[in-house]
């Protein structure tokens, strides 16, 4: 009995922050799959970038929000000049030339990711490829235009959850006659612009949600279009110290305004450390490390100032990456 009033109070709890909540799920270290929230970003890097994910919300908790993600990115060219590098590089790379003449081009990136988001008997799934053009403006600046658009699914294990009144609840019973599972079609665009020190981007997520297949019924509009704008800088401190702030605002309807800055030292290119703090009281800590510029891994722990501080243990973040074709082996701002 004790279990079932659990699931239901948990069911009604992760309903609210599935249908009201500021969409799609946020990670601790987003600057990881930064082409998820602006995919003007795809492809940005001259390599193939292979990401994935673990985030354990409210650690200590059964049956606690989990999201996992798999995401992959990589540039196309018509022919590759080994000399040349147009992507966010280090400091300590320098330009390159052939015949002494800098060589850049437009570029295409191509890639995408898959996302699973579970909050109790509620799962969400989101397959989204992505294209991005890549526009050189100067010698060091690139001016991009990204796409993405994918599948969004929408689940509720029924098993799972109980109600007050199973006869007479309309919404219960819409799951049980009519299907507990929603697939809509997502369409994302964004404008960026970076270079070796900088990148911002503007985003429009979410610009079309067509439902596909399921339930018409409890039909949800996903709170509206989302608007994303992103940014971050490298500063120099010495010869082997960067400074790198970076920051998210989140603009979504009638939701809550969402808005995160932080702040990441990195020594050598490899070690990093950094903080940053959301408008909704809650504060990540992250530490990373890289492996002969191929291999990468990234640590995160969040914690949320909230009336249930005694019940919440905080939120657990791991992501591991990996650079294959990084001839250049450097490493970018994110």
């Amino acid at each position: 009995m004790m279990r079932k009033l659990y699931l239901f109070v948990f069911a009604l709890l992760a309903g609210i922050t599935h249908s009201h909540g500021q969409g799609r799920a946020l990670l601790g270290q987003y600057f990881q799959n930064l082409p998820a929230f602006s995919p003007a970003f795809t492809g940005a890097n001259d390599y193939l970038d292979i990401r994935t994910g673990f985030r354990k919300q409210w650690a200590g908790f059964d049956n606690a929000p989990n999201t996992i993600f798999l995401s992959a990115y990589s540039p196309i060219r018509q022919k590759r000049n080994p000399y040349q590098r147009n992507s966010l590089r280090g400091s300590s790379n320098g330009q390159y030339y052939k015949d002494g003449i800098q060589k850049s081009g437009v570029k295409l990136g191509v890639g995408g990711y898959v996302l699973m988001d579970e909050k109790g008997p509620f799962t969400e799934l989101e397959i989204m490829p992505s294209l991005a053009v890549h526009v050189p403006m100067t010698k060091h600046t690139f001016l991009s235009m990204g796409f993405s658009g994918g599948l969004l699914n929408n689940s509720i294990d029924l098993d799972e959850i109980t109600v007050v009144d199973e006869i007479n609840d309309a919404t219960y019973l819409s799951y049980v006659n009519n299907g507990a599972s929603n697939s809509y079609l997502n369409l994302n665009f964004s404008l960026g612009i970076y270079s070796t020190r900088y990148y911002f981007s503007y985003g429009i997520m979410q610009v079309s949600r067509t439902l596909l297949s399921g339930n018409e019924q409890v039909n949800s509009d996903g709170a509206g279009t989302r608007h994303h704008l992103l940014g971050g800088y490298r500063f120099f401190a010495g010869k082997k110290w960067e400074l790198i702030p970076n920051t998210f605002l989140r603009i979504q309807g009638n939701q809550p305004f969402f808005f995160e800055a932080g702040l990441r030292a990195r020594y050598n290119e490899n070690l990093w450390i950094g903080a940053s703090y959301r408008n909704d009281r809650t504060i990540v800590w992250m530490l990373g490390l890289s492996f002969n510029d191929k291999i990468n891994f990234g640590y995160a722990y969040e914690h949320k100032n909230s009336d249930f501080d005694h019940f919440n243990g905080g939120s657990h973040e791991i992501t591991l990456g990996l650079r294959l074709f990084n001839y250049g082996s450097y490493t970018p701002i994110w």
